[in-house]
């Protein structure tokens, strides 16, 4: 689906009444012989300031372009009405271990639909495998408020780049975060301790997300050493989810929160 087309939004109204609320539409390609149409994606209030994916992905590469770090597009989501856009660099924020770099990353998000705020936060990627690490107790989020006061929101970007060279500079260190990494590293997932885990800090992952990261992670061809004991660690675990979430074929809204939620849930079970 394509995340660019024109939106517009319209007064709903009822035989000649008037609503509250107002649609956002989207403008779709028709058929070779018909004229394109508009389709709803969404309904939102009048004072909604509706913003454009195109002008999301555009801000993006602004922020991208003027900080310090050199960024480059990893993936688009899109499901016609919640939108992300995500972008990697190779500034290593740390290694968990040895030839095992995390670098800083970013994502903006966008909703047609008032499901989700327009806003950014820093995420970070392992570099082997390009595995996305979303959280919400490491990294702050800026919201963009779809409020018509926030319609000069493109003066706040400088502030978005500060916060991203703060962090490329170590001002806004990331050492509990990485400290937390490493312990994953060293932690033995012995099935007492995975049940430790599961029911203490990862409660509120779905129960088929959980079965399908507990079946790769348990399954022999994951993991590199013939030796469970060294293998089967934290850190091996982390990556097992996020690989499932980031790289899923048909990602939804809550693959984004799920990822947060397993990682800050598995630092919580190291801090």
């Amino acid at each position: 689906m394509n995340p660019y087309l024109p939106i517009r939004k319209v007064p709903l109204d009822y035989n000649g009444i008037s609503s509250s609320a107002f649609a956002v539409q989207m403008q779709h390609e028709g058929d070779i012989d018909k004229l394109p149409e508009w389709k709803e994606t969404g309904v939102v209030g009048h004072n909604y300031l509706l913003v454009d994916n195109d002008s999301v992905r555009k801000a993006a590469e602004q922020v991208a372009e003027e900080s310090k770090l050199q960024f480059v597009h990893d993936k688009t989501f899109f499901n016609g009405r919640s939108y992300a856009y995500s972008l990697r660099s190779d500034h290593v924020v740390g290694e968990v271990a040895q030839g095992d770099d995390v670098a800083l990353g970013m994502q903006f998000w966008n909703s047609y639909d008032g499901s989700k705020a327009f806003g950014f936060a820093m995420m970070l990627y392992r570099l082997i495998c390009t595995n996305g690490m979303m959280s919400k107790d490491h990294f702050s989020t800026y919201r963009f408020k779809h409020q018509p006061s926030n319609e000069n929101w493109e003066d706040s970007l400088t502030e978005v780049v500060t916060n991203i060279n703060n962090l490329s500079n170590g001002s806004h260190g990331l050492d509990g975060l990485m400290k937390n990494l490493r312990s994953l590293n060293n932690l033995n997932v012995t099935i007492e301790e995975l049940g430790r885990i599961r029911h203490n800090h990862l409660y509120d992952v779905p129960v088929q997300l959980w079965g399908n990261i507990v079946d790769r992670y348990t399954d022999p061809d994951n993991h590199n050493s013939g030796d469970v004991e060294t293998d089967h660690t934290g850190w091996q675990l982390l990556n097992t989810a996020t690989d499932i979430l980031w790289h899923k074929e048909k990602p939804t809204v809550s693959s984004y929160g799920q990822n947060a939620t397993i990682v800050d849930g598995l630092c919580q079970a190291v801090a």
